[in-house]
């Protein structure tokens, strides 16, 4: 008896962790919709040599974002979840200046993308047992990387940020999920080039990078 119990014992044990990957849910989405940033990137008083001091301010525009997740949810509530997204932006520069004794302002745009990447832990806050539909909150920590022409002469333009958001999904198919998700990206700015030179103004500038986009999500195991 007792050989039987440590042979049933020895198959559960076995087979726990192919039934917990079994439990497990794969999805894949694509997304996309619209960056809006919240802040300014600089702005000061910097020297110059033909103009004297001049007022500088930056800010990045709001453009589209395309990108696409990668979701694994161990169970009904807890969710872990990888995300990309492209955005193709531009940098807003707004120059006072004196030139000749008059004030000249000048306005213009220059390339200026962004890449936004992160993991994100997920919790199912509203989940009906009989209905396809999924409300939830995320968490996690990322990256906003800066890149194009306006960055190409500039220094420490990138930075680790916290990452939160919430969401809503509802199930059009046995596999198939529309998804609706505000995700913020929080970073600073502190590019030393300009930072430096800046006689007033410049240091570091908190970043609230939305992205709020639509996607499709396919899951790739059963259960959906």
């Amino acid at each position: 008896m007792r050989g039987y119990r440590a042979a049933v014992l020895t198959l559960l044990i076995a087979l726990a962790p192919s039934t917990l990957a079994a439990q497990a849910q794969f999805a894949v989405s694509a997304f996309g919709g619209v960056y809006l940033p919240t802040a300014d990137l600089f702005e000061g008083v910097v020297p110059t040599q033909d103009a004297g001091n001049i007022s500088l301010k930056f800010s990045q525009s709001t453009s589209w974002t395309v990108g696409g997740r990668l979701a694994v949810w161990p169970s009904a509530r807890i969710g872990i979840e990888a995300e990309a997204a492209y955005v193709p932006s531009s940098v807003q520069g707004d120059i006072l200046g004196t030139v000749d004794g008059n004030v000249i302002p000048i306005s213009g745009d220059v390339d200026a993308n962004l890449f936004l990447g992160s993991i994100n832990l997920m919790y199912a806050l509203i989940r009906p047992p009989l209905e396809p539909l999924l409300i939830y909150i995320s968490g996690g920590v990322g990256l906003v990387s800066r890149g194009g022409d306006f960055y190409d002469g500039l220094q420490d333009t990138s930075d680790i940020a916290g990452v939160a958001g919430l969401g809503l999904k509802y199930g059009v198919a046995r596999a198939l999920w529309l998804r609706v998700d505000l995700r913020d990206y929080i970073s600073s700015f502190n590019e030393t080039i300009l930072s430096d030179a800046a006689l007033t103004g410049g240091g570091s500038k908190l970043q609230n990078d939305l992205l709020i986009v639509a996607s499709i999500e396919l899951f790739l195991s059963p259960g959906n």
